[in-house]
């Protein structure tokens, strides 16, 4: 239930792109954005993993491929293929994981970003990362509020990474879904609520603003175990998907979406730390 949104025009401003994607021919069945009366919950009351001086906001970001985890300070999801960048300076990796036919996923292909990135530079509000990847070549990323990164426009490809709401707590790319946690609407005194959206690859993408709208939306809670290794997050809705879960585990590096009994690996995956 986000209170605040990433700032799309600002991203589209800055990557001198053009407009989003078109809209689907059917009418978006959902806001991209509940409204709630209620403030936001405060910060210790987050079911999230709490996060250590000097440390990511992230708990877990990256992918997984047939070689294991691979750390990322930054995920894109796009409908045929998931990027990811783990930069340090103006160096670091970019990989680019592939969605194939069957909700299979190709092998990752990760490269070295290039010299000529400009990185992050002072009074800008993107960050540009230049990869040499055929199907992702340039990538602008938005500095912004967002707890998990994953807003951004990708040259080349001319489009844009799936637009979140920036209280997503929890997210995971599956071969034929996007499925994220974002904080609902939590009355006060209240165990903290949370809401699954979820992304089908296969259908068309629409805009509210400047947050994607999803296909489906789901309300639950979460937590974790006592060691605060594994994050477990349930969800019921009203009609289908009927219910849902996601698990992460930290210890492991691994992530599961299980959506009406259907379960899916999570190839790509974070979890914010409060």
């Amino acid at each position: 239930m986000s209170r605040k949104r990433t700032v799309f025009a600002l991203l589209l401003s800055a990557c001198g792109s053009k407009q989003p994607p078109a809209e689907p021919v059917e009418a978006p069945r959902l806001d991209a954005v509940e409204a709630c009366m209620h403030p936001a919950p405060a910060a210790s009351a987050l079911p999230v993993p709490v996060r250590p001086p000097d440390a990511y906001p992230w708990a877990e970001l990256g992918f997984r491929d047939a070689a294991g985890w691979h750390p990322a300070t930054f995920l894109c999801d796009l409908p045929d293929r998931v990027v990811a960048l783990a930069v340090r300076g103006k160096g670091g990796t970019a990989s680019s994981v592939v969605r194939g036919a069957g909700g299979v996923m190709g092998a990752a292909k990760t490269v070295s970003i290039l010299p000529s990135s400009k990185g992050c530079v002072p009074g800008s509000v993107t960050c540009t990362w230049d990869t040499g990847l055929p199907d992702a070549p340039s990538i602008d990323t938005l500095k912004g509020p967002q707890w998990v990164p994953t807003s951004g426009w990708v040259h080349g490809a001319e489009d844009m990474c799936r637009a979140l709401p920036d209280d997503t707590i929890a997210v995971c790319s599956t071969a034929t879904r996007l499925a994220y946690v974002e904080l609902g609407c939590t009355e006060p005194g209240a165990a903290v609520q949370v809401q699954l959206g979820l992304h089908d690859e296969s259908l068309p993408r629409s805009y509210d603003l400047d947050v994607e709208v999803p296909v489906a939306r789901l309300y639950g809670t979460g937590q974790g175990d006592a060691q605060g290794d594994r994050w477990t997050y349930r969800f019921t809705g009203a009609g289908k998907p009927a219910a849902a879960s996601l698990v992460i585990d930290l210890a492991a590096h691994t992530g599961v979406l299980e959506v009406d009994g259907a379960r899916q690996e999570c190839i790509a995956f974070g979890l914010y730390r409060r």
